[in-house]
């Protein structure tokens, strides 16, 4: 089959706008209690339920290990589940209501029972819902983009209109949810305020993903050597270390994961302590996330400028400058609020493209070995995701708790003071840094054309 005839092939593969806005709903489902673990779960810990940050930094770095582990199992599940309903849309019917049990269980931790029994409590609640219920919410719902279509021109544009909406979970969260804790009775302080509000918002965000697995389809049929069948796990496993994309890509998003859990957190913390007003919090985010709409728009007009990867290099660019930009004024909000409005525009093209180069890598694995293991490879790179949260808040976690920070107020000027402050501005920079070192060694962007005919070929000649 000539290139031609495989584009009269995946006509099929069409996916109509409503299906992309259904797609696109899903992503802003996933992202409410992502942004809540990733932006004020600490916060809750250590302010409200008043939990040390050292605990909270340990707990959050051993549970990211199991964490990054489920999602491997979790890929190798989708690969091998079967159902009316297709191998990984019908995990999103599966998983919604318990996502959003396990999220409210999240804020329940126990008062006046002793730091130990606060400490297992939170263990096992946080374990519940990142490490079982939302990987089996979250990853299948991004493999499913995989089985949708093999047109790459159409995976852009799904993956284009899922992050241009992707933002909108986020300033749910970021902008309003802060400020509607500060007008119901109690404050930011209640526990009780908490959970109420984190039971509506995880609510909204199961009605989201059931929406989206009501109107999404998967229409690809695999194959790769195995068909239809299951691919045993000692071919599978060690497909994926035969994948050198997949590994670059894996590391890259442990540096992108690190970086949104310290963009993150230390944005609350850094609004709280340093410029006296938790509300700003919203202001900051609204104004990194908002951004990425309108800025993910834009990229789907001028992407075809240069590479995925030279892209990415660019963004993460500009997330360098909007960190060390804060700098000129610390205290003054405008600047701050600029600072999160480049790091959006930073974050734009990686958000934009990073689930496409995983796609590639797919098809490059599925050309190196012969296997087609979209779930695993999936799960293996977003696993990376989880293992930078995780080293991320641990270290968050460990370095606050060295400066002496207790969860009151700071003194400006003090070793916690300044600590976040380093943190917010250096330690964002930082990682900007790591993240273009990673990209300098892709270079699947230019190999793929060639790629995909041999593997177009193989596969003619297999039917």
């Amino acid at each position: 089959m000539n290139l031609n005839g495989y584009n009269k092939l995946i006509q099929k593969d069409r996916v109509t706008g409503f299906e992309k806005f259904a797609f696109g709903m899903g992503e802003i489902s996933t992202n409410i209690v992502f942004t809540i673990s990733t932006s004020l779960l600490t916060m809750f810990y250590t302010d409200v339920a008043h939990v040390s940050a050292a605990i909270i930094g340990m707990i959050i770095a051993i549970s990211q290990v199991f964490n990054g582990v489920s999602d491997i199992a979790a890929g190798f599940i989708v690969d091998r589940t079967r159902s009316k309903y297709g191998r990984a849309r019908v995990w999103m019917l599966r998983m919604s209501v318990p996502y959003a049990i396990a999220a409210v269980l999240l804020m329940t931790v126990p008062q006046h029972v002793g730091q130990f029994a606060q400490a297992i409590y939170v263990f096992i609640t946080y374990n519940l819902m990142l490490t079982v219920v939302y990987t089996m919410f979250q990853l299948p719902f991004a493999t499913t983009m995989t089985y949708m279509t093999r047109d790459q021109t159409e995976r852009a544009k799904i993956n284009i209109v899922r992050m241009s909406m992707s933002p909108i979970g986020n300033i749910l969260v970021t902008y309003f949810f802060t400020r509607i804790l500060s007008a119901m009775p109690g404050g930011l302080e209640s526990q009780q305020n908490w959970i109420v509000l984190t039971a509506i918002y995880a609510s909204l965000a199961a009605a989201a993903m059931l929406f989206c697995f009501a109107c999404v389809r998967e229409r690809v049929q695999v194959k790769d050597e195995y068909g239809e069948e299951k691919v045993p796990l000692r071919k599978a496993i060690p497909a994926l270390f035969q994948n050198k994309y997949f590994i670059m890509l894996f590391l890259f998003f442990v540096s992108f994961a690190m970086y949104q859990t310290f963009s993150g957190t230390m944005a609350s913390y850094y609004c709280r302590q340093i410029i006296r007003d938790a509300n700003i919090i919203g202001n900051v985010n609204a104004a990194c996330y908002g951004i990425t709409i309108f800025a993910t728009l834009a990229l789907g007009k001028v992407m075809h400028l240069t590479t995925k990867r030279n892209w990415c290099i660019i963004g993460a660019a500009f997330i360098i400058a909007g960190s060390l930009i804060v700098k000129l004024a610390p205290m003054s909000v405008a600047v701050v609020t600029v600072g999160g409005l480049l790091r959006g525009i930073g974050m734009t093209p990686i958000l934009g493209l990073i689930f496409t180069m995983i796609a590639d890598a797919i098809e490059y694995g599925q050309w190196k070995t012969g296997l087609r293991t979209a779930g695993a490879i999936q799960s293996a790179v977003t696993s990376g995701q989880k293992f930078g949260q995780g080293i991320g808040s641990a270290l968050i976690g460990f370095i606050m708790s060295a400066s002496g920070y207790t969860g009151d107020v700071v003194e400006l000027g003090s070793a916690a003071a300044n600590t976040i402050s380093n943190l917010y501005i250096y330690g964002i920079a930082v990682l900007g840094v790591v993240m273009i070192a990673m990209l300098l060694f892709y270079k699947l962007d230019k190999e793929y054309p060639q790629i995909m005919k041999e593997l177009l070929a193989r596969e003619a000649q297999n039917a």
